[in-house]
């Protein structure tokens, strides 16, 4: 019987700590990592970074293209993208019922 003590314990204590985790998943900490923050974040960078390159270019950066100021159409594009991809984020949040349990390496409790 004082084996069953200290095992009865572990139990309790692993319980407690599924509950804490899917109740973490629920909450939202499942979209911390969200890709589609960071893909829209660096897209959002870097066309801000082409636009202000392209408002600021000289006669003869437009006149290597034809006339065509490249680097502020090419920055407008990335920066919609980004936004795109911030938005998609934002308007449809990770939710932990739509995550699936792809940890194989530990079998799941009954």
């Amino acid at each position: 019987m004082a084996n069953s003590d200290p095992e009865r314990q572990a139990r309790e204590q692993i319980a407690k700590t599924e509950e804490a985790e899917a109740r973490d998943r629920a909450t939202g900490m499942a979209s911390l990592f969200d890709l589609r923050m960071v893909i829209g974040g660096l897209l959002a960078l870097d066309g801000l970074t082409l636009t202000v390159m392209g408002v600021f270019a000289s006669d003869d950066a437009k006149a290597k293209a034809a006339g065509i100021n490249i680097n502020l159409w090419a920055g407008l594009v990335i920066l919609a993208g980004g936004a795109i991809f911030l938005a998609w984020a934002a308007l449809r949040p990770l939710r932990a019922e739509d995550l699936q349990d792809t940890d194989t390496d530990h079998p799941k409790a009954d």
